[in-house]
């Protein structure tokens, strides 16, 4: 099969040429269809999330079951199939209460820990593959997996948005953000969208957000408070993650709002204990979702409530150019892969 391989952290993918896989016990082989591409690869490329090389990365997926290993049920041939992140032993408290973002014998992530699906196949345990509803394609699926369902969990677990909440996004023109703003006009949330350029913003804007914030051309604190008539934010999710951005987070909250960070950036953050305890604002992280919210997030998409926001499909042997509008800041929304299997 044709693979784009990473030889070392840090370095960018190849294309090889690999055996094909073959289910092992408890395991199944999925020919891919559709892949997804956003900062978190970037982050992994880097080897901030383990793992070991060399290795083939790609944990966006869609695409259809062809092969299945001894012990399997639930899965057959031709099943249309998109993967779940984690690699999770489904046997702790955490697993066995439906929270296995938190496993407590955690194996690691698809594409870091056991090869992804940057490749024509990918093979996984059978429990890391989800069906895709009927009315929802391949593309869609593979966006699902990561950009929207972890929008999903934050908002209803960790933002806890209501209709009457106003929330503010912190990158929200990017690959995850973007997918945020849909999912929170969904719960009837007013939104604020904060970005670094007015293309991202008018992005924003095209797909529900109320009002913009350039942070480059202004005190993204000042804009809060005049838009909120000085109250803050009841919710602020910062996608990016650096120390000061989280601040920002936390700053702009009016009283028992909540911050929560989804991204994984660089930098410490500090926060006034009293403050806390005076106001009752809560600061919290978000990871990711479990497998029902995968579900679920699935079925709001084949429902046409959310929408994949592609700013750019490529070949999958073309990923290295999707990456440069990553780190280049100039991807608007999801970078998305072809396959010609």
């Amino acid at each position: 099969m044709k693979a784009m391989v990473m030889r070392d952290w840090g370095e960018a993918s190849f294309p090889a040429t690999r055996p094909d896989p073959e289910p092992g016990l408890g395991e199944a082989v999925m020919r891919v269809r559709a892949a997804g591409v956003g900062l978190t690869l970037l982050n992994m490329r880097a080897g901030r999330l383990g793992g070991s090389t060399p290795r083939v990365m790609g944990h966006e997926l869609g695409g259809d079951i062809v092969a299945i290993g001894t012990g399997v049920k639930g899965l057959s041939i031709g099943d249309r199939c998109t993967v779940y992140f984690y690699l999770t032993c489904n046997r702790c408290r955490w697993c066995r209460g439906g929270r296995e973002t938190l496993c407590e014998n955690f194996g690691g992530y698809v594409g870091a820990h056991r090869d992804g699906g940057f490749a024509d196949y990918v093979c996984l345990p059978a429990e890391n593959f989800l069906p895709i509803p009927e009315r929802l394609s391949y593309e869609a699926a593979a966006v699902a997996a990561d950009a929207v369902n972890t929008n999903w969990h934050c908002m209803r677990e960790r933002a806890q948005l209501s209709p009457d909440d106003t929330i503010m996004l912190i990158g929200a023109g990017g690959g995850v953000g973007i997918h945020g703003v849909q999912v929170a006009k969904l719960f009837g949330a007013r939104v604020i969208a904060t970005d670094v350029s007015a293309e991202k913003l008018a992005l924003a804007r095209e797909w529900g957000a109320d009002e913009t914030i350039n942070v480059r051309e202004t005190n993204p604190l000042d804009e809060v408070r005049r838009l909120t008539s000085g109250k803050g934010v009841n919710a602020a999710v910062d996608y990016v993650g650096h120390g000061d951005t989280f601040k920002i987070a936390i700053e702009s909250l009016a009283t028992a709002g909540r911050a929560v960070v989804v991204g994984a950036g660089k930098g410490d953050t500090s926060f006034n204990p009293l403050g806390l305890v005076t106001s009752e604002r809560i600061i919290t992280g978000s990871r990711h979702s479990t497998r029902a919210e995968l579900i679920e997030t699935m079925e709001i998409m084949a429902r046409g409530l959310v929408v994949p926001v592609i700013g750019m499909r490529l070949p999958f042997t073309e990923i290295e150019t999707i990456f440069d509008a990553v780190k280049g800041e100039t991807l608007l929304g999801r970078g998305a892969l072809t396959y010609s299997n």
